[in-house]
């Protein structure tokens, strides 16, 4: 619950700083900022907010193992599927 909990906060935080965040992402990409147009930046951070929620949903309903690899470096998760 730690991991989703962490994302919907992430989630909340990209919400209330919409504007400021669909304005960086005007001087990255170059999009226009208004959402008027059905494609600039404020759809773009309203989306990524949805995405986000969705994943953070997700975030507890993973099962599986880890297991550390043989060079104490590698990570490898298993899940248990149905043949």
């Amino acid at each position: 619950p730690a991991r989703r909990d962490l994302m919907l906060k992430l989630a909340d935080l990209m919400e209330r700083e919409k504007n400021a965040l669909a304005y960086l992402e005007t001087l990255d990409n170059g999009k226009p900022f208004s959402s008027t147009t059905g494609y600039g930046s404020e759809v773009d951070i309203m989306l990524a907010t949805k995405v986000m929620r969705y994943y953070a949903g997700w975030a507890d309903k993973m099962g599986g193992q880890n297991v550390m690899g043989d060079d104490d470096k590698t990570l490898i998760l298993t899940f248990r599927e149905a043949v």
